[in-house]
């Protein structure tokens, strides 16, 4: 009775907890039907589990989520994104043949699925076999990546932000991330392997992946524009494989793997908030910190010279000028095909007496096609406001506001001032060669003392191809004609990218006595990078390509140490010590360090305490490198389960991500950061070239040191209590804090998730009413909060509760 009368009282609950929430009156319907069946006096017996001679056992949980949030939407369901409403849980199906009893199809089948009605992540599994014959596993994976983190790629445009150029318009606030993704993705893995416990088996898999959905990206030349990326990529992964037992300690497989990848992305401008003189939609772009400038009276742009750039706030849409930085449309569609099929060879043998071997040869011949590259652009592409009397060669009249610049440090060609319109068009292919081999052995000298040899070869090189045509279009404005049409440029760029590895590890391990053991190891590691990358002589003639070759040699010595202090402790650690002769970039470390150290404790047979710790430093120290950086992570935890009432966890973890790197940029030379160095007058970085007389609005290159640096602290406790044997509750608390920084070049920039804290305390209830029916409810705190401002975007903080409800059911 007081069971019934506590159920009742739940249920009562359910409908005022969730009054705004859809699908509670059919949640509470569910608890009402376990009420009636808790309150019945005499139940039912247990249904036969047995049915065609199997043995049967299937759950269902059925129920729904409450959610309530406050603070931000979109980093609610960036990092949790569970909605309110009706959901399957759980569902499981397990089915034995019993004893002696023959069947067809299968003698073992499972099945298991969660998530389904609405959540992000839903899963589905099915496996079965049948004795000897085979044995069948499949899944299906559905999982949608919400990111909305509004720091990322925003221009940090402050909330009504307004030019003195621009006639009181106000730029508008960037608020969402302007590489925001919504996308889904569905994976399906089959795999079935026929005769699994004979000397001959024979295995097929197939493995689907499809990734769909809006997401944004933006595109950085003249003004910055917004794209719509429509997300659309699929590889489809076939298997076919051979096992062969020849011996009982030796196998030998074969497999063939053919990978098909298909790149149907596609790009389009978006967010096209203003309008040209005669009507014509336009964007002058996104990132207008400071707004957009004047245009020069000394242009060629007839009627809009020096005037502002936006003509008209007060219009609908505003009215941009013609003259400024723009796009009126964009596209770009690269279908993009590639086939990786492979061969591999393994074995595997421990035939020989204190001798154990393994080997793997692989071949991979990919091919990869673009068949139809297609990219259109209108609007105005300006590099400088003031012209220079020189037309571009393909010009049938002077153009005073066209130039023609080449640049032999980026390699390209810039007409400035007047670059309206661009079409190209165009296919390339590639291919992707790949030999791989490996060997190890273990050889077992004495009961002591054991040598282990293994050897990693990887040679694989990437021969690419295209041709290209490009016309552009030149015009003194965004809505004049066209004054110059070139002639379609044809390129044929050729490159190709590839490397050589060679690793070898030699160790040898000495157990000196039954609580310790030694190992000391090398390895040698020479890698060769081949580079050959050809520049059309019609964009650049000097250099005509970009060719080299870098040979890099590694050596590390290797030691480990195993010991057993007592039967109930065990202590794991190793050292490598490294350094090579050369670095292929300025993120490759020269000299490494890694340590490792892991241990375990079991005093009683229900305690269990474990750590770890792990720190791996990095150098490069060559002159104007200067690259450091070490990960560094301890971790602890301690189980305790000392009877079957109640047990405990707890958990500590702490990491810290650093690193930092001499760089050069380009800053005004009016707000530069603290630390830096302005290059020598005439040396340059990237396209900034340092001036003799900088003034506070001019951009000059810096030496700089960018750092990040993460420490991170992650803690956990929870409790697990059964103080009757229907009733199980837990409870527990779960942090994440993060206290790092780096470089700020941005004055508005703020450190953001780098300086976070996200708190996730849960509880959880699960009463059994009957061996049939039970009732379930769980609680999910969330919340994430930045330290400090959160910047002239929206903030970030957030916090929500999450109730989950449901309905138990067994048979």
């Amino acid at each position: 009775m007081k069971n019934a009368r506590f159920v009742q009282a739940f249920v009562a609950f359910v409908p005022r907890a969730s009054v705004k929430i859809a699908g509670s009156l059919g949640l509470a319907a569910l608890l009402a039907m376990a009420t009636a069946q808790a309150q019945t006096a005499n139940p039912p017996k247990d249904k036969d589990k047995t049915k065609d001679n199997y043995d049967i056992h299937q759950t269902f949980d059925v129920g729904g989520h409450i959610a309530s949030t406050a603070g931000s939407n979109a980093m609610y369901s960036t990092l949790v994104n569970l909605e309110s409403g009706p959901r399957i849980l759980n569902h499981s199906l397990e089915m034995h043949a019993t004893p002696g009893s023959k069947h067809m199809l299968f003698d073992t089948l499972v099945e298991g699925s969660t998530g389904y009605g609405g959540d992000p992540n839903s899963f589905s599994m099915l496996r079965g076999s049948k004795g000897k014959l085979y044995d069948f596993v499949g899944s299906f994976r559905r999982d949608r990546q919400y990111f909305d983190y509004n720091l990322f790629g925003n221009p940090l445009v402050p909330g009504g932000a307004t030019a003195p150029v621009s006639n009181g318009y106000a730029f508008p606030q960037i608020e969402d991330a302007t590489h925001l993704f919504n996308t889904v993705r569905r994976a399906t893995d089959l795999n079935l392997t026929i005769l699994p416990v004979s000397t001959w088996s024979f295995r097929v898999g197939y493995t689907l992946n499809i990734n769909q959905g809006p997401t944004y990206s933006s595109l950085h030349q003249g003004a910055d524009a917004l794209l719509l990326q429509r997300w659309r990529n699929s590889t489809n992964t076939y298997l076919g494989a051979i096992d062969w037992k020849p011996l009982p300690k030796t196998r030998l497989t074969y497999e063939e793997h053919i990978t098909q990848y298909k790149g149907d992305t596609n790009w389009q401008l978006a967010g096209l908030n203003m309008q040209l003189p005669n009507g014509t939609p336009v964007t002058i772009g996104f990132d207008n910190v400071t707004g957009v400038g004047a245009v020069s009276a000394s242009t060629g742009c007839t009627g809009y010279a020096g005037k502002a750039a936006v003509l008209s706030a007060g219009s609908a849409p505003p009215t941009a000028n013609p003259c400024v930085n723009g796009y009126t449309s964009y596209s770009r569609v690269q279908p993009t095909r590639t086939l990786f099929p492979t061969e591999e060879f393994r074995f595997q043998t421990s035939e020989i007496k204190n001798l154990q071997m393994n080997g793997r040869i692989l071949y991979t011949g990919a091919s990869m096609k673009l068949n139809n590259y297609n990219e259109g652009f209108t609007g105005m592409e300006s590099r400088v406001l003031t012209p220079i009397a020189v037309q571009p060669s393909a010009a049938p009249a002077p153009a005073a506001y066209c130039t023609k610049a080449v640049n032999n440090t980026t390699h390209q060609t810039t007409y400035n001032d007047c670059h309206v319109g661009l079409s190209i068009t165009g296919n390339a292919r590639a291919q992707r060669i790949d030999v791989s081999a490996d060997y190890g052995l273990v050889w077992q000298v004495s009961k002591e003392f054991a040598i282990s040899d293994q050897f990693d070869f990887q040679n694989w090189r990437q021969p690419a191809i295209g041709t290209f045509s490009e016309v552009d279009q030149y015009a003194a404005s965004m809505i004049a004609p066209a004054a110059v049409t070139t002639a379609p440029a044809i390129t044929a760029p050729v490159n190709f990218l590839g490397q050589k590895t060679n690793t070898n590890t030699l160790t040898g391990e000495w157990e000196a006595a039954s609580w310790i053991q030694v190992s000391l190891g090398y390895r040698y590691r020479a890698r060769t990078l081949d580079i050959a990358r050809n520049i059309p002589t019609e964009v650049v003639t000097t250099p005509a390509g970009l060719n080299y070759s870098l040979d890099i040699h590694e050596n590390t010595g290797l030691l480990g140490l195993v010991l057993r202090p007592t039967r109930a402790w065990r202590i794991n650690s190793t050292v490598e010590t490294g350094w090579a002769d050369a670095a292929y970039v300025q993120t490759n470390p020269r000299q490494t360090q890694h340590y490792q150290v892991r241990t375990t404790y079991r005093p009683k047979e229900w305690a269990t305490v474990s750590a770890a710790y792990n720190d791996w430093e990095k150098r490069d120290n060559v002159i104007n490198v200067g690259y450091q950086a070490h990960t560094r992570s301890f971790g602890g935890s301690a189980a305790l389960a000392p009877n079957e009432r109640y047990s405990l966890d707890v958990s500590y973890g702490y990491i810290d991500v650093f690193s930092k790197s001499v760089d050069c940029f380009g800053e005004t030379f009016g707000s530069v950061p603290a630390g830096t160095t302005l290059f020598p007058v005439g040396t340059a970085c990237g396209n900034v070239t340092s001036t003799a007389n900088p003034t506070a609005a001019t951009v000059e290159p810096f030496y700089g040191t960018s750092y990040y640096d993460a420490p991170t602290q992650y803690a956990s406790a929870g409790v697990v209590l059964t103080p009757i044997k229907p009733l199980q509750a837990s409870l527990g608390y779960r942090v994440n804090s993060v206290d790092g920084n780096t470089q700020i070049l941005h004055p508005l920039a703020v450190p953001g998730s780098l300086q976070s804290k996200y708190q996730t305390p849960y509880a959880n209830l699960g009463w059994k009413l009957t061996k049939s029916w039970g009732l379930k409810s769980d609680w999910n705190y969330y919340g994430y909060g930045e330290n400090g401002a959160a910047g002239p975007t929206a903030p970030r903080n957030f916090h929500g509760n999450l109730v989950t409800l449901g309905v138990h059911y067994e048979y």
